[in-house]
């Protein structure tokens, strides 16, 4: 661990798994702190994506490259949980690559920086300041989680554009029917079809929510199984079998238990029946429910199963008090139609500005589509 003074904030390098481990306690109470909650600000899920979900071939491997920041008064500030992944290392140190946790298929929706907003732009300066001293650390970041101003002060020239993700945050009235009132005529209609639908045709249904380790192996299961199913059921609308691989169905597994052992667990089933037709994941903390990756029985798909557990959901979580709803990222209709706010942020590629760094950012893109390098990425 290294520390280095910049401004009113003193920075810390981390560098291995133990020093990130002692981070948890103050690391959750900051991420409690913030007014935009989701699982992929927590430690548990930082810590169990590094142990579970880092690259470590011969071909790329990642090492731990966290920085921290903490004020005068030694408290926690901002905490930049990134790596450095080697790529390509035959013996001349490889090509290296700045990124945030969560280098991965989708499984971590949101990435970058975790601090309070008013800490945004002192965090960004110490990090940028730390990473123009030590530039021969890497070859280039990939930025997440910017501001559109952020975005065009870091992006090098030449650079490709980063993806830009859509946050969809529905706040949440003090009862269902405030909430209603506020919808399309259109959406509406649709949610009186789902309940008439499957009340027309003698259809019971139930909502379960798990929230503890109890029968948990056994939701995990379902869950599993369902989000295949949707995957690779064709309904015009493409769906990833974002969890298909062991090793993410191993890391999913570990912060769904983690979660639950927190208490900020809640899977949906809805039931019809007595049998589950489709599922949820649900993380709850401080009042906002994050809605996560979702798997059903397309055997339903004309009852709409899959919105009537979105319903079941978010009633659910005006009835315990949420003040928000977090439908996760990307623009779709199906988020669209609740009228959400959207959170946009942005992603930006930084060259290094040592001597080396930009031909071989340059080679890379050249390469970046050959056979190669696409297995580089398989490597994964």
């Amino acid at each position: 661990m290294t520390n280095t003074d910049h401004a009113q904030f003193t920075l810390e390098l981390i560098n291995d798994e133990a020093a990130l481990c002692a981070l948890v306690n103050e690391w959750q109470i900051l991420a409690n702190s913030l007014p935009l909650q989701s699982p992929f600000i927590s430690p548990s899920w930082n810590i169990l994506w590094w142990q579970h979900m880092r690259a470590d071939r011969r071909l790329i491997h990642d090492q731990l490259h966290v920085l921290v920041m903490r004020d005068q008064q030694q408290q926690l500030r901002a905490v930049a949980p990134l790596i450095v992944s080697v790529r390509g290392d035959f013996g001349t140190g490889g090509i290296k690559v700045l990124q945030f946790f969560g280098a991965d298929p989708n499984i971590t929706e949101i990435r970058g920086p975790i601090c309070r907003p008013e800490d945004a732009e002192q965090a960004l300066t110490v990090t940028r300041r730390y990473l123009q001293k030590h530039n021969t650390a890497w070859d280039w970041i990939e930025w997440k989680g910017l501001s559109q101003q952020q975005y065009d002060h870091l992006t090098s020239d030449g650079a490709q554009a980063a993806d830009t993700r859509v946050i969809c945050y529905l706040p949440l009235p003090a009862d269902w029917e405030a909430l209603k009132s506020s919808l399309s005529r259109n959406m509406k209609e649709a949610i009186r079809k789902c309940f008439n639908t499957l009340r027309r045709n003698q259809h019971q249904t139930e909502l379960r929510v798990i929230e503890n380790e109890s029968h948990l192996g056994e939701a995990i299961a379902t869950f599993l199984r369902l989000h295949k199913h949707r995957a690779a059921h064709d309904d015009g609308v493409s769906h990833a079998d974002v969890f298909r691989d062991e090793k993410s169905q191993r890391f999913l597994a570990a912060y769904l238990q983690a979660a639950a052992s927190e208490g900020s667990l809640r899977l949906f089933q809805l039931y019809i029946d007595g049998q589950i037709v489709a599922t949820r994941i649900g993380f709850l903390n401080q009042g906002q429910l994050y809605l996560y990756y979702s798997g059903y029985d397309t055997s339903w798909g004309g009852f709409s199963v899959m919105t009537t557990l979105v319903i079941h959901a978010i009633r659910w979580a005006i009835e315990q008090g949420c003040v928000g709803v977090n439908l996760s990222t990307g623009i779709d209709y199906s988020k669209q139609r609740w009228q959400p706010q959207e959170i946009i942020q942005h992603g930006a590629v930084q060259v290094s500005s040592h001597l080396t760094a930009r031909l071989r950012f340059n080679t890379y893109q050249f390469l970046r589509s050959s056979p190669l390098i696409n297995f580089l990425k398989r490597a994964r």
